[in-house]
C-alpha cells in the first residue's frame, strides 16, 4: 500500500480504501506526529498495518503514512522478514506513472503506548481502489480495456525489473479521484529477484482468491503468476464476478487449483464482452504456467489490437 508528496490547498476529501483494508472509520488514531507530517485521520487498515492521512502545513503537502502493526517488529520470525523494508527497497527504486512513489526511508514514531513504530511515507491518492468499477459496473468495454492496458504497463515494468508482485487484485489498484490515473499498490509481499533469498519465493504470501495455483501450493514464482492473478481481475472487472463459483474461501481455492473446474467465459455473465476478450482473459486463467501468457507484453500487445479493434 503506498502513496508521495502531494499538495494540496484545500481540504482533502476521503481517500479511498486500498488493498485488504477494513473500515476506516474503526481503526484508532494510535499516531499523532511522523517527523514533519501530522497526522489527520485513519485511512484504513490491513493485515500489516494502519495507513494515515497526514499534512506537512508549513510545506502545504498530503501524504499517506503506513504504520507498520508493532507484532512485526516484537516477533522476531517477522522482523527477520521485514516486510517495511522490503516495500522501502522495491517501491522507491521504482518510476512509473502506474506505480505509487514513496520516499526511501524508514521513519520511526512514539505511540499512544510508548512504543516505537516504524513508518514508511507515500504519495497519497485521493480517490478509490478498482472495486468500485466492479461493483458500480459503470465502465463501458473500451474504458475497462483502457485501464487494462495502463495496468498492465505498470505491471510490465515491474517485471522487467525482475519484480514479481504477488499480490495482484483490484484492492490494489488506486484511481485518482477525477478517474484519469490509475497506480499500482502495496509491495510488501512483493519478491526482488537481485535482492531477496531463495526461500522467499515460494513464501505464500498473497491474498488467497485472487492467487495463482503455483503460489496456492507454495511452488516457485515469476511473473507469471501476478499473469494469473491480473487475469482473475480482469475476469471480475469485465463480467462482475469472479472466475469461482461459491462464497467458501477454501472452496474457491480448490477450484482454483483444480484443472478438471472449467472457467467459464466472462461473456457468459456480461455479453458485450468480445470472444477476442473472452480469450485473452481465458489464457491469462491457464493452470499450466506455460501455456499461459509469458510475459505482461504479450499480454499488453493482444489488448493493445483488442482496442485497435474496437475503434
Amino acid at each position: 500500500m503506498f502513496w508521495i508528496f502531494k499538495k494540496k490547498k484545500n481540504n482533502v476529501s476521503q481517500a479511498a480504501i486500498a488493498s485488504d483494508f477494513d473500515d476506516p472509520n474503526k481503526a484508532e488514531l494510535e499516531i499523532k506526529q511522523v517527523g514533519p507530517y501530522e497526522i489527520v485521520a485513519p485511512i484504513g487498515s490491513g493485515g500489516m498495518g494502519t495507513v494515515y492521512k497526514a499534512l506537512d502545513r508549513v510545506k502545504d503537502q498530503t501524504v499517506a503514512i503506513k504504520v507498520l502493526d508493532p507484532r512485526f517488529d516484537e516477533d522476531p520470525k517477522r522482523r527477520k522478514q521485514d516486510f517495511l523494508g522490503r516495500e522501502v527497497q522495491i517501491a522507491a527504486s521504482l518510476n512509473h506513472p502506474n506505480i505509487v512513489k514513496m520516499d526511501k526511508n524508514i521513519y520511526e514514531t512514539i505511540d499512544r503506548l510508548g512504543r516505537t513504530r516504524r513508518c514508511i511515507v507515500m504519495e497519497y491518492i485521493d480517490g478509490y481502489n478498482l472495486k468500485k468499477h466492479i461493483t458500480d459496473r459503470d465502465l463501458s468495454i473500451r474504458q475497462m480495456i483502457d485501464i487494462c492496458i495502463k495496468l498492465c504497463h505498470g505491471l510490465d515494468y515491474l517485471h522487467q525489473h525482475g519484480i514479481v508482485h504477488r499480490d495482484v487484485k483490484p484492492a490494489n489498484f488506486l484511481f485518482s479521484k477525477d478517474g484519469k490515473q490509475v497506480k499500482i499498490v502495496d509491495f510488501g509481499l512483493s519478491k526482488n529477484n537481485a535482492a531477496w533469498l531463495g526461500w522467499l519465493a515460494k513464501e505464500a504470501g498473497g491474498t488467497r482468491l485472487y492467487m495463482s495455483p503455483e503460489q496456492i501450493l507454495k511452488k516457485s514464482l515469476d511473473q507469471r503468476s501476478d499473469i494469473f492473478s491480473f487475469g482473475i481481475t480482469m475476469y471480475e472487472l469485465f463480467s462482475g464476478k469472479h472466475p469461482c463459483e461459491g462464497n467458501d474461501p477454501k472452496i474457491i481455492t480448490r477450484q482454483l487449483i483444480d484443472p478438471n473446474y472449467k472457467f467459464v467465459p466472462p461473456s457468459v455473465h456480461n455479453p458485450q464482452i468480445p470472444p477476442a476478450l473472452d480469450r485473452i482473459i481465458l489464457k491469462s486463467l491457464r493452470r499450466k504456467i506455460e501455456h499461459r501468457y509469458q510475459s505482461m507484453t504479450e499480454l499488453l500487445l493482444d489488448l493493445t489490437r483488442e482496442t485497435e479493434s474496437r475503434i
